[in-house]
């Protein structure tokens, strides 16, 4: 074995590494687009509070516009607004888990690359 050359241990470790890291990307873009989910459903429930009683509002479904009540709307958007807020929270307990675990992980890479007498590459 040459002094440069990995153990299988450590390039088990860094593998494990880059895994977490994938899996917090994944996390990351799924809360910000849950995020973004949000922030769209927030200003449509805004502005139909702006229209006037008795008037109808038009909803998509599939390729087509249903007329339909602003009160019916409100109310799915409302339901819709709860999961969502429900799923950030749940993606951001989950970015925070794996954030955690990245940085053990790293640290973990680090001390046995040290130990080792290798230099860490990142």
């Amino acid at each position: 074995m040459s002094g440069t050359e990995i153990p299988p241990q450590v390039q088990h470790q860094i593998s494990m590494l880059q895994q977490l890291q994938q899996k917090l990307e994944i996390i990351i873009t799924q809360r910000t687009q849950s995020e973004l989910q949000l922030k769209e459903t927030e200003q449509a429930i805004s502005e139909l509070e702006k229209i006037e009683q008795g008037n109808d509002v038009y909803k998509m479904v599939g390729t087509l516009l249903i007329k339909t009540q602003p009160e019916k709307v409100k109310e799915e958007l409302q339901d819709k607004k709860e999961t969502l807020e429900l799923r950030v929270k749940t993606l951001q307990r989950q970015e925070e888990r794996s954030r955690k675990q990245l940085e053990e992980m790293r640290a973990k890479v680090q001390e046995t690359l040290q130990q080792r007498g290798l230099s860490p590459a990142g």
